[in-house]
């Protein structure tokens, strides 16, 4: 299986568009693998520092690292699969009072809708065949 990764140049981009400040980004990259062009998520990534407590920072952070997953996804699978990660966090940081975290995700959800065809996080096009069988054809489903 395929580490799930994004483009650098551009996460560092999109870190500035959602408003994370230099220490977490640094902090968010360090916990990532790094190559230069591009950041891959390790399997077991957690905040262990003292300093860096700020939910809106990390929620920011992780939100920004799937909508670029989803910007660079080169199949319907991976499409899914960052869906399902933005639409966790939007739920997470609704839950936990992220206020600005929940309007940044509403945003791009709205601006993206074109791609997606889901006017809102809470539904699903489950029901639409096509969707149906890439899921049920999958061989992400058979392991």
């Amino acid at each position: 299986m395929k580490t799930i990764a994004v483009e650098k140049k551009g996460l560092l981009a999109d870190f500035r568009d959602w408003g994370i400040s230099a220490e977490y980004a640094n902090f968010f990259m360090e916990k990532c693998d790094d190559d230069g062009k591009s950041v891959a998520l390790r399997t077991f990534i957690f905040n262990d520092t003292i300093q860096l407590q700020d939910s809106l920072q990390w929620l920011s952070a992780c939100a920004a690292f799937w909508c670029r997953a989803y910007r660079e996804a080169e199949n319907k699978i991976a499409q899914i699969e960052a869906l399902s990660a933005i639409r966790s966090l939007y739920f997470a940081a609704g839950f936990v009072s992220a206020s600005p975290v929940v309007a940044m995700i509403r945003s791009w959800w709205s601006n993206t809708f074109e791609l997606h065809q889901l006017p809102a996080p809470n539904q699903s096009q489950s029901q639409i065949s096509g969707f149906r069988s890439v899921l049920l054809n999958s061989s992400f489903l058979h392991h």
